[in-house]
């Protein structure tokens, strides 16, 4: 069976990213991978849900590995896996693709331009220039810059 892996940062384009890649899933009668990384370069304070965390990271996993369970018991006609890690989305979504033996990465892109793009850099960017295994990128703002 084909794998896919969609990651997604979990940021509000997120759903167009996902279900995007879970109807590409479909018609490859493909295997889901939901993929969240965890930042751990990026600072953080973690929302108030009614539970207290020992740090951070472990508050921002759990909130991930929740929306992702969401999703995946929205669609109970797919074989879907939920995947949370901490640490560094450019390296860790190749590594990650490589090991699984993946057939196809979906991700998103919100297209920084400037000095937004300079500083944050472009996750999609290095992915798709670093990956051997194919990437499929969904625009998430379809406005021209």
């Amino acid at each position: 069976m084909n794998k896919l892996i969609i990651t997604t940062d979990l940021s509000k384009d997120r759903d167009l990213i996902i279900e995007t890649g879970l109807t590409f899933a479909r018609k490859l009668q493909a295997e889901v991978d939901l993929l969240a990384i965890i930042n751990k370069g990026l600072d953080y304070i973690p929302a108030d849900i009614g539970i207290n965390f020992t740090d951070q990271w472990e508050s921002r996993k759990y909130i991930a590995e929740q929306t992702l369970q969401e999703v995946k018991a929205k669609h109970p006609d797919l074989p879907i896996n939920v995947v949370v890690m901490i640490g560094d989305p450019k390296e860790d979504i190749i590594n990650y693709a490589i090991e699984s033996k993946a057939a196809v990465i979906v991700m998103g892109t919100v297209g920084r331009t400037g000095l937004s793009h300079v500083v944050m850099g472009s996750t999609a960017e290095y992915i798709i220039r670093h990956s051997p295994i194919p990437v499929l990128v969904v625009p998430v703002r379809n406005e021209p810059h």
